[in-house]
């Protein structure tokens, strides 16, 4: 039976573990909680640089030149911090690339899950920084850095869809990027971060007026919940998906495999 259903292998770091790993000692145990911990300082870092943006441009700059500069910031903040965390736990800063991650059969889905709990509490806490540091600015940062759909995307659920699935589609697209190049083997990892921040400046220009381009469930999160403005806020999970699918492709029909060694079963690396 073992033969014929080999058990599900996970690489995780330099080394491989079963697909239902879990810590089995204190070493284990701490060596999980720092990736966690990078996760949880990066998210808040992104959160509270890509929410101050929007708090010092968005009603002072407008049009065109707006957009590039909010744009512009949050791609090099995102592109920034991915490569400052990508040695300690691989700089997703975002559940959707955890999400893909974990769907390629990079990451242990226990290992996952607190990833995603260390960057919810990040975003929290990076959107309690913006009232705290800009509360002398505006009477409520948090909601001015809130991210929305536009008007064209609202009077029907259909509308409402069409700008999740926009997310969706975006969100892919940054996943599969940063697999490719942060993940895989054979992709440039000294450019991984500038490649994940272009996909975001891009996806800034294009969605940014319609959806607000979040492509990061933890932002809109954090923000929502300190604001307790949720407007929009369920179509903004939609971006999960497109992290689950780009991890499924990249790990069944775009990762290099292994020659299995004589005597052990092939894994999908």
């Amino acid at each position: 039976m073992a033969v014929l259903f080999p058990p599900i292998k996970v690489r995780w770091g330099t080394r491989e573990v079963p697909w239902t790993w879990v810590p089995a000692n204190v070493r284990e145990m701490a060596e999980a909680a720092r990736p966690v911990f990078a996760e949880f300082l990066g998210t808040l870092s992104f959160v509270f640089l890509a929410g101050s943006l929007l708090v010092h441009i968005a009603d002072r700059v407008h049009g065109s030149v707006g957009l590039l500069t909010i744009a512009l910031g949050t791609a090099l903040a995102y592109g920034i911090i991915v490569s400052v965390f990508h040695p300690f736990s691989g700089g997703h800063i975002n559940p959707a690339v955890t999400l893909g991650v974990m769907a390629a059969r990079r990451l242990p889905p226990v290992e996952g899950l607190l990833y995603i709990l260390g960057q919810m509490a990040g975003g929290l806490l990076g959107a309690l920084m913006l009232n705290f540091v800009y509360r002398g600015m505006v009477p409520d940062a948090t909601r001015s850095a809130a991210l929305v759909f536009g008007d064209r995307y609202h009077g029907s659920w259909a509308a409402l869809f069409t700008g999740g699935f926009l997310e969706a589609v975006l969100t892919f697209l940054l996943v599969l990027t940063f697999l490719s190049t942060l993940v895989d083997s054979r992709g440039q990892r000294a450019f991984g971060g500038l490649a994940v921040g272009l996909v975001v400046f891009v996806a800034m220009l294009l969605a940014f007026p319609l959806t607000g381009s979040a492509l990061n469930v933890a932002r809109v999160f954090a923000t929502a919940a300190v604001a307790n403005y949720w407007a929009d806020f369920a179509m903004y999970w939609l971006g999960l998906a497109g992290g689950l699918i780009a991890g499924l492709v990249y790990g069944l029909v775009l990762a290099e495999r292994e020659q299995p060694e004589a005597g052990r079963p092939e894994t999908i690396r």
